[in-house]
């Protein structure tokens, strides 16, 4: 018969005199593709985003793009934010929304044709980076003129909005926030 830890003099087996050791949780690797039957039963590689929340969730979970979050609801464009293409989103903050007047911004909301122009002039079919220095382009909104997109001295443009937080991932694409309300024209 084996001796017990107690027996042995070894306190640190023991459950009651160990020393609490702390939790290391190792993040789950996210894996970029899965298998996939097609229908003539031959697999495939389906490519898979590491990325679980979809652009709308990426939204609702992100403290200062609420204002844009509610404007998304408003104009019933969240099963487009929410569905399975992929996006870029110009997102204005909260900020951004503060800056407009209270009269315009109420007009705005409750204008649910103007607010629907004004998120899809936001939003660019595919995934679209930053812009790189010195190297201006432009991309084309699902509504409105096109954006122009630039970059100096580490300073990201679309239009006349600064880019203030770049590359917020999501399943179905990524959100660029942005100071300012842009114009569809």
């Amino acid at each position: 018969m084996k001796p017990t830890a107690k027996q042995n003099g070894n306190k640190q087996s023991n459950p009651q005199h160990a020393t609490p050791t702390p939790e290391v949780q190792t993040p789950a690797v996210p894996r970029t593709r899965r298998e996939s039957k097609t229908g003539n039963g031959a697999d495939a590689l389906v490519e898979r985003s590491p990325y679980a929340e979809s652009l709308l969730e990426m939204c609702a979970a992100t403290p200062r793009l609420q204002a844009f979050n509610s404007a998304v609801g408003a104009a019933g464009l969240a099963k487009l934010l929410g569905g399975d293409g992929v996006l870029t989103i110009f997102a204005p903050t909260d900020r951004a929304f503060d800056k407009l007047p209270d009269d315009e911004r109420a007009a705005l909301l409750g204008d649910t044709g103007r607010l629907t122009d004004l998120i899809l002039h936001h939003v660019v079919s595919g995934r679209v980076k930053a812009p790189r220095d010195k190297k201006p382009r432009s991309v084309k909104p699902q509504f409105g003129d096109q954006l122009r997109l630039t970059a100096e001295s580490g300073e990201y443009r679309v239009d006349d909005a600064r880019i203030v937080k770049t590359n917020i991932r999501a399943s179905n694409g990524v959100i660029h926030a942005i100071d300012t309300v842009l114009d569809p024209g």
